[in-house]
């Protein structure tokens, strides 16, 4: 007969063979990490079913992997919104304006501190943090490479459209993909790839794009791919009706010269497009020589590989461009993982937030996660896409803070004098706030207590 020690241990091996089939989680040899951030890319891809962009690299890789319908970022603004997601915490009325990690949260372990602190190499190419020298030291393996570069220009005929020091807003030089700083991104991180596969012991390796943030500079090929025929402007080029005075576009792209051509023509939502898309499809192509080479290293079996982008965007809805205000453009995001033993080409409506994706990758690895961490990990999802999971999101911006579900985006400005709500169930493009129409009060009541009191409550 057995004795009670002998069988503790075999109903141990039993729940331990067990939670290894149903989570997928667990594997032989502590996972890689490709961490791949693609600065203000929306979810402007195929496999997001924009029907104009040209992206087959990325669309490949989320038939391989999980594509998150509802991802939002914490703030939409590059520096913040990065800050929040390698920090695992949410930004406040102060921090939501801090750009730099060590002053948004000083004694945080970040992301990468964390794997490296568990045994990982790490490395970061380019924009990761929003500047290459927050939290170095403690995060990374090596000195982190910059982005100094990313406004270099290669045309002669750019040099007639000066603004200051600053270029025009796009140009398509005939040169190869490295003569760009996302080129030249992707060149080191395939070299360190394969040093990577050598070593002895798991990598992060942090490969920031910086396209399809303005300037518009990608090789000309990249532009050939399209034509103006291709490109379908947004239709809803005024502003939201009832919109309030806080509601405020981003002068970014008047940073730049316009080429001479008049801001907010069609000629100039149709070149923007242009632009944009064909940065899209130039750091779509570097993502394919990332992947490939996984493939010819024989890595992608014990990779995590993450895409993620660090907020929304806008090309020309309600003629605003680029980021910076609370509108659904702005704050959604797009998010693929592939992560070993999970089922591939799945897709989720469950929302997430860029906060999550620290405890997600942490549960993925077998770290135990920080306890500061106020993002919830989207494991549980990942291994059943169609469960309830969250009831909102959460992002600030400026004196704004937004609530998002599933149907709506609630908005409050300062002390609540001014507020928005668009029903994106009846309207998706959001062109008219209906905070005030009567027959939106008690929805307005129920958001305005979940947005002061509800992020616990918002939890899965």
């Amino acid at each position: 007969m057995k004795s009670f020690t002998q069988i503790q241990r075999a109903a141990w091996s039993l729940t331990a063979l067990l939670l290894f089939m149903v989570s997928n989680v667990f594997a032989a040899d502590p996972p890689n990490i490709v961490f791949i951030s693609i600065d203000d890319l929306r979810p402007e891809l195929g496999c997001y079913e924009s029907r104009h962009i040209q992206s087959p690299n990325i669309d490949t890789f989320a038939k391989q992997g999980i594509v998150f319908e509802r991802a939002y970022c914490q703030v939409p603004v590059c520096g913040p919104s990065r800050a929040s997601l390698l920090t695992g915490i949410r930004p406040d009325k102060r921090t939501c304006k801090i750009w730099n990690a060590d002053k948004y949260a000083p004694n945080a372990v970040t992301l990468p501190q964390a794997f490296r602190e568990a045994g990982y190499y790490t490395i970061s190419n380019s924009k990761i943090f929003h500047g290459p020298e927050e939290a170095a030291k403690r995060s990374w393996s090596e000195t982190p490479t910059g982005h100094d570069n990313h406004m270099d220009f290669f045309d002669p005929a750019t040099k007639k459209f000066m603004k200051g020091k600053t270029g025009p807003f796009f140009e398509a030089a005939d040169v190869p993909d490295e003569k760009y700083v996302d080129g030249q991104t992707c060149a080191k991180s395939l070299k360190d790839l394969r040093r990577l596969a050598k070593m002895d012991k798991p990598f992060f390796l942090g490969i920031g794009f910086i396209r399809p943030h303005l300037p518009f500079y990608a090789p000309r090929k990249y532009w050939d791919m399209y034509t103006k025929e291709d490109i379908a402007i947004a239709e809803n080029r005024f502003r939201p009706k009832n919109a309030p005075d806080s509601l405020r576009g981003s002068r970014e792209v008047h940073y730049y010269h316009d080429r001479n051509i008049e801001y907010n023509s069609l000629e100039f939502h149709t070149t923007a497009r242009h632009g944009y898309y064909a940065c899209v499809s130039y750091v779509d192509a570097l993502v394919g020589k990332i992947l490939a080479t996984l493939d010819e290293l024989k890595l992608r079996d014990n990779t995590i590989v993450v895409i993620w982008g660090d907020h929304g965007w806008h090309l020309g809805e309600h003629n605003f461009w680029a980021k910076t205000n609370l509108l659904h453009n702005a704050t959604r995001v797009p998010l693929i993982i592939s992560a070993p033993g999970f089922r591939k080409e799945i897709r989720t409506d469950g929302i997430v937030e860029l906060v999550d994706i620290y405890p997600t990758l942490c549960e993925l690895a077998g770290i135990k996660l920080p306890e500061h961490l106020e993002g919830t990990s989207m494991v549980p999802l990942m291994n059943d896409p169609k469960r309830q999971w969250k009831k909102a999101a959460f992002t600030r911006h400026g004196n704004g803070s937004t609530v998002t579900t599933g149907d709506y985006t609630y908005t409050e400005y300062g002390d609540n004098a001014q507020r928005m709500l668009y029903d994106r169930k009846k309207a998706p493009s959001e062109n008219e706030n209906v905070a005030e129409v009567a027959e939106y009060k008690e929805t307005v009541k129920q958001l305005s207590k979940l947005l002061s009191e509800g992020k616990k409550e918002a939890q899965p």
